[in-house]
């Protein structure tokens, strides 16, 4: 069975290829895999971390597409079922003028990923993992939200660490109210809490390092992290606050390279909690050279994932990883 339990959605991203244009302009796109917690998964898996994926998608073509793609990467799908009632999300990016990429639009109607019930948990797969990983867009419908809900329970019974990026999409939300409040009522069912900058400012309303600080506090996060586009990331638990630089790269683009970070993350933290009886406090007691060890890789991570295109087949594997940290010097850490 999986280490790692991934939950949530993997839809088709639609990529326009006209650089410049807007959604209503575009007239050409390519087609790729996507979808934040489906990302971790796949980045896990190159990495040699056995990995299950927890969701529901859809009977149709795509569907079939989807998860033939994850048991391609040797992604355990036990636990990812068919829908032979739902569609398959698809989530439209525009490429901006400069370049950058941008998510214009998604579909919303009777959504596979939407749809995953509390009766789709299997309780096996819990009973054999070690850490659990989501975001907050199964959390933004019923029953998917009860689904998502259920399965922190299932993991904390069963005494497994939980992850938690909350990758803000605005455009899924009924509100930004209704989002923020979401995710900061669900901060603290988690040990290890990823976010941006971006996200930050729109949790707390400031961009400045000790909102991290304070919001690790209100919510009794364990690990809270914190990613700095090309400067990095900043990390916070209760003995330790340290800003680990980032790499100089040929930026490409940067889709996944979140994902990609998260994944290198989990696949850090795990051979230190594994095993532990109490993987909170194994988690707890990791030194501020051990956590900088797993976030000089994890920084590498993304920023491979940004010399590439796409987001899935920008992930890289474990021998890829190594051969960047040998060839690439660090910005300085503070």
């Amino acid at each position: 069975m999986a280490d790692v339990l991934c939950l949530g959605e993997i839809l088709v991203d639609w990529v326009c290829t006209e650089q410049g244009h807007e959604l209503d302009q575009s007239l050409t796109f390519t087609k790729a895999a996507g979808g934040a917690p489906a990302n971790v998964a796949v980045g896990l898996a190159r990495q040699g971390i056995s990995t299950g994926f927890i969701g529901r998608v859809s009977m149709d073509l795509f569907g079939k597409w989807l998860k033939e793609l994850l048991e391609k990467e040797g992604i355990d799908t036990t636990c990812t079922v068919m829908d032979s009632q739902a569609t398959t999300r698809m989530a439209y990016v525009v490429t901006t003028s400069t370049g950058d990429r941008k998510l214009a639009e998604f579909s919303r109607i009777a959504c596979a990923d939407a749809l995953l019930h509390k009766d789709d948990l299997k309780e096996d797969a819990f009973k054999n993992a070690c850490i659990l990983h989501f975001g907050s867009i199964s959390l933004i419908a019923e029953p998917a939200s009860a689904a998502t809900r259920h399965a922190v329970e299932r993991a904390k019974q069963n005494k497994m660490l939980i992850s938690y990026d909350p990758n803000v999409r605005l455009g899924l939300w009924p509100s930004a109210d209704i989002c923020q409040k979401t995710i900061l009522d669900t901060l603290g069912f988690a040990d290890i809490v990823k976010i941006n900058i971006d996200e930050l400012e729109f949790l707390t309303g400031s961009r400045q390092l000790s909102a991290a600080e304070k919001l690790r506090t209100e919510h009794k996060i364990p690990l809270l992290i914190l990613t700095l586009d090309s400067d990095g990331c900043h990390f916070v638990t209760e003995r330790a606050s340290k800003s680990v630089g980032g790499f100089k790269i040929q930026l490409v683009e940067a889709t996944g390279a979140g994902d990609g970070f998260v994944s290198a993350v989990i696949s850090g933290l795990l051979p230190h909690v594994k095993t532990a009886m109490d993987k909170t406090a194994a988690l707890k007691a990791l030194s501020e050279e051990q956590l900088t060890d797993i976030f000089r890789r994890a920084n590498a991570v993304g920023a491979i994932a940004c010399t590439r295109p796409g987001a899935i087949p920008a992930l890289p594997t474990a021998r890829e990883i190594a051969a960047f940290l040998e060839q690439n010097a660090l910005q300085p850490s503070t």
